[in-house]
């Protein structure tokens, strides 16, 4: 009974990754058998379409709260990956199993920082009007998606919990795909005149990267994510700064 019901739990757990199209094609089939059976699961889903549909018409609407919460407490339980040793250790042996869960876990962490805690860095489209501006809005909507999928599908992707001021955010981090996204529900407001800025840190030297106000955010780093060995986040003046304004709001090794 009790791997009857760890098998529907881990089945719960992909409903996240089937409504944005990250499950391998096996996980797939078998959520779908589930979902025909499961109320609670098709629930979920037609509220994260409710959501998206809202989000594509250029309407605001936040995830449902219980959702939002649960995202977090999941963020909060995940703890940076130990940096690797300067020498090969004795290979350990992990079942296939095993590494199709934690590879699991970090895309079903990575989806729902990028896809439902902020849905609307996963549903980036919205009417403009015009044709030709909708148009070009698609396309760019569409590469963005793509540069997200390519993010979340990474072998060595992987997610940085940090706090500033309180407030949980993630860092989701592919050194292949050398790219970085910074994730955050709620930043408090820096202050007048004031905005975060997050800076790469190679060796002892910061390099300084994007900048962006408080509140709900879904940001890309633009600098050379694979030479890094930490990222970490700054207060700074508007428009940004060239050195590093201490203390540091946060930091993360990657």
């Amino acid at each position: 009974m009790n791997e009857q019901n760890q098998h529907f739990g881990e089945l719960h757990d992909l409903a996240p990754l089937y409504s944005v199209d990250a499950l391998e094609p096996d996980e797939r089939a078998a959520f779908e058998r589930h979902l025909a059976q499961c109320p609670r699961c098709q629930a979920e889903l037609a509220g994260y379409a409710d959501v998206t549909a809202e989000l594509a018409a250029g309407t605001a609407q936040a995830p449902p709260a219980a959702l939002r919460a649960s995202v977090l407490s999941a963020i909060a339980g995940t703890q940076p990956l130990p940096a690797r040793p300067p020498e090969a250790a004795p290979a350990v042996v992990v079942s296939l199993d095993e590494q199709r869960r934690r590879r699991r876990g970090q895309r079903l962490l990575a989806a729902a920082a990028a896809a439902v805690l902020l849905p609307g860095i996963a549903v980036a489209g919205w009417s403009l009007g015009a044709r030709s501006e909708q148009q070009q809005q698609e396309q760019l909507s569409a590469q963005e998606q793509d540069r997200e999928n390519r993010l979340l599908a990474a072998p060595d992707v992987t997610t940085h919990r940090v706090d500033v001021d309180g407030r949980p955010a993630t860092l989701v981090v592919s050194r292949e795909e050398d790219e970085a996204l910074f994730v955050a529900a709620g930043l408090p407001d820096p202050g007048e005149g004031r905005e975060y800025q997050l800076w790469l840190l190679e060796g002892d030297t910061p390099i300084p990267d994007t900048h962006f106000p408080g509140g709900d955010v879904g940001i890309w780093l633009g600098g050379d994510v694979a030479r890094a060995g930490a990222v970490a986040l700054t207060v700074e003046p508007a428009g940004g700064s060239t050195t590093p304004t201490f203390p540091l709001v946060a930091v993360a090794e990657i």
